[in-house]
């Protein structure tokens, strides 16, 4: 990966809640959208997310996509059917290794609080030709100190009596806080920031306090939000643009002073105020005016915490994979345009999204 190269992993643990077909999907859609401004690498997990939880009993794991399926997201229809129904852990002998048993019998059951069948493979179908900064990825489980800080992370949030308030449900809670923490520390670990859900968000926010975690992402959504109704080939454009690289920086410097300003105000005045800052240093001559549009909800797209800080040694394993007989793979490489990080014109790139 170049030296200079940003990425953002969005899992499926941690986006199972709103990976609903409707309005929740559209809504995700835009977040991809802004993230592929801010972002040089979008790395998306393959599979598809089976999980469900009760009050006796959850079962959570990602299997691989079945290619004689069309890939679909569940729909609120489904969903709700399956919360109304009980589910069970069933148990069986092999007879031969590695073959399912033929027989299976039911060791435990429970009522159905969370059903979620999530994947994010549909969009896949979406992506116009040449889309080479998303690729599809495999996330294994956290293993030496990666997991250590993932289930001291787990230890300390199953003790928050916020938590229990938001999460009544003991195997709910639990469980989402297990796999946040899992891919919390999966992507700290490999130096990604993660792409988290709002329902999600919660078992984090207390963490943005602490020295070594911020937000990120949030610059675009507040400054540019009709970006993410843009198509995607209207993205990859502007993604051509050898200003980008500039651009970015200027937005996470925006992020980095907004967040300051905004410690206990409005984050995205904040926001707005720091662009403005920017641009005004930038442009002396002509007048470019950026009019402050709140958006509503969803600002964060991820969250990060640099292994040094977060105290993870070592580097996880994200393996690129193939999907649906197409790889994506291969991003812009960033040091192209260092040469370019101190001039002015990432404001083109300004120019262009406000259609100026």
């Amino acid at each position: 990966m170049p030296e200079d190269e940003s990425t953002l992993l969005v899992p499926l643990r941690s986006n199972g809640n709103t990976l609903l077909a409707g309005a929740p999907v559209a809504a995700f859609r835009r977040r991809l959208k802004y993230a592929s401004i801010l972002f040089d690498r979008l790395l998306l997990e393959g599979g598809v997310l089976r999980l469900d939880a009760g009050p006796s009993l959850s079962f959570s794991v990602v299997v691989p996509f079945d290619a004689q399926e069309s890939p679909r997201w569940q729909t609120a229809a489904a969903r709700h059917a399956a919360e109304r129904t009980p589910f069970q852990l069933a148990v069986g002998m092999e007879d031969t290794p590695g073959v399912p048993p033929a027989t299976m019998h039911s060791a435990v059951s429970s009522d159905t609080t969370i059903s979620w069948v999530a994947t994010l493979y549909p969009f896949a179908d979406e992506f116009p030709p040449g889309t080479d900064w998303v690729e599809f990825v495999k996330s294994p489980d956290p293993v030496g100190s990666v997991k250590q800080f993932a289930d001291q992370w787990t230890r300390v949030d199953e003790r928050n009596p916020s938590l229990e308030r938001a999460i009544p449900v003991r195997y709910v809670r639990n469980t989402v806080i297990k796999n946040v923490n899992r891919d919390l520390a999966l992507a700290t670990a490999s130096g990604f920031a993660a792409a988290i859900d709002p329902f999600h968000q919660r078992v984090v926010a207390q963490r943005f306090s602490d020295d070594g975690w911020n937000i990120c992402g949030y610059a675009v959504p507040v400054i540019f939000p009709a970006v993410g109704d843009w198509s995607w080939s209207a993205i990859a454009v502007l993604r051509r643009d050898p200003n980008m690289v500039r651009f970015r920086a200027v937005l996470r410097e925006v992020e980095e002073e907004a967040a300051a300003e905004a410690a206990s105000g409005d984050i995205e005045a904040a926001v707005h105020h720091a662009y403005e800052k920017h641009l005004a240093s930038a442009v002396s001559v002509e007048k470019i005016t950026t009019p402050v549009r709140h958006t509503t909800g969803g600002l964060l797209i991820s969250a990060v915490a640099g292994a040094a800080t977060s105290g993870i040694t070592g580097v996880a394993c994200i393996m690129a994979s193939t999907v649906l007989g197409t790889a994506f793979g291969g991003a812009l490489d960033a040091r192209a345009y260092i040469r370019q990080r101190r001039s002015r014109g990432w404001v083109a790139v300004h120019k262009r999204i406000r259609g100026d």
